[in-house]
């Protein structure tokens, strides 16, 4: 029977819990928050999907997890409490397989922190940015040739927040995670998450190979998601929205090519995953060296923001 632990009970992590209800392997799972009205959100949904091969504890604190091992951990906390989440689950206990959620860290400093933690617990790590699981996206990667261009328009759904699934894709298509970054921000104001804070605007990006980012997102009517993939022989748009996408070829100018899509709940792809690591130790997910670069990239875009504002070194930047 595998051991399981998910840290953090809210929103993120009670559909990590319903996943791993749904996955087929017998479990105990140690659920941690010390919020009695997140665990019991998360009890809510577990209940919900809820199987005769998991066992499962509802617990307010690390010291309450009953198992030394663990062979999946998944830390859904807010980007703030993370680290020290990832440090008394370490203290307590040896975890072989770690999902983290995203933004990673709040403070550049907490990245390498966390790397040099990670290598000495000897712990396999992976970031939850899933467009690398989905169907249609991966298809793109197999289908570009040459250099491209991604550039992403969307509405509402947060620049920071969000934004790092964008620049993760970015460097999943492109195959590398040096990418340089410059940003046109116009505003920050308080995340719909108390305690953190959002922003509005453009992040550019182009890597070694020429290939081109851009992604624009404001806060302004309806949630909207539209993507634009173009190579010398080929243009891509994806409606997120609405589960739809067009391919044009060059040689048939004007002929867009349409089909649909859908992009899975965290609740379908969370047991997946835990499935594929107990059986392999495969995991599609981003490993935490390439995701630290990403996101420090990403991480210095706001900070600079935050920094022409202040006298004083801004060191945290409250985005999770």
């Amino acid at each position: 029977m595998f051991q399981i632990a998910v840290i953090g009970a809210g929103q993120l992590g009670s559909r990590h819990l319903q996943g791993l209800a749904k996955a087929n392997f017998d479990a105990e799972i140690w659920v941690v928050d010390p919020s009695v009205d997140s665990l019991k959100t998360a009890q809510s949904r577990y209940n919900e999907v809820q199987t005769e091969s998991k066992i499962i504890h509802f617990v307010s604190t690390f010291s309450e997890i009953g198992a030394s091992d663990i062979d999946f951990a998944i830390i859904a906390t807010g980007s703030i409490y993370r680290l020290q989440a990832l440090q008394s689950l370490t203290d307590q206990c040896v975890v072989k397989y770690l999902l983290l959620e995203k933004i990673l860290f709040p403070s550049l400093e907490q990245y390498e922190i966390t790397a040099e933690l990670l290598k000495r617990k000897n712990i396999k790590t992976w970031v939850n940015c899933p467009m690398r699981m989905n169907d249609l996206f991966k298809s793109i990667k197999n289908i570009l040739t040459g250099r491209f261009t991604l550039s992403i328009s969307a509405n509402s759904v947060g620049l920071a927040c969000n934004g790092i699934h964008y620049l993760d894709y970015f460097a999943y298509l492109a195959g590398s995670s040096n990418i340089e970054l410059s940003a046109q921000l116009v505003n920050m104001h308080p995340s719909k998450r108390a305690g953190y804070v959002e922003f509005e605007g453009a992040i550019h990006g182009k890597d070694e190979k020429g290939n081109l980012f851009s992604l624009f997102s404001i806060n302004n009517g309806p949630m909207a998601i539209n993507y634009l993939i173009q190579t010398e022989d080929r243009q891509i748009m994806i409606d997120e929205m609405t589960g739809e996408y067009w391919v044009r070829s060059n040689g048939d100018s004007e002929v867009w090519k349409s089909n649909r899509f859908r992009v899975c709940f965290q609740s379908e792809m969370t047991g997946i995953i835990a499935e594929n690591l107990f059986s392999s130790g495969v995991c599609e997910l981003t490993p935490y060296a390439e995701a630290m670069k990403i996101h420090v990239q990403f991480l210095e875009q706001f900070l600079q923001y935050m920094q022409k504002s202040s006298l004083e070194k801004i060191t945290l930047c409250p985005i999770t």
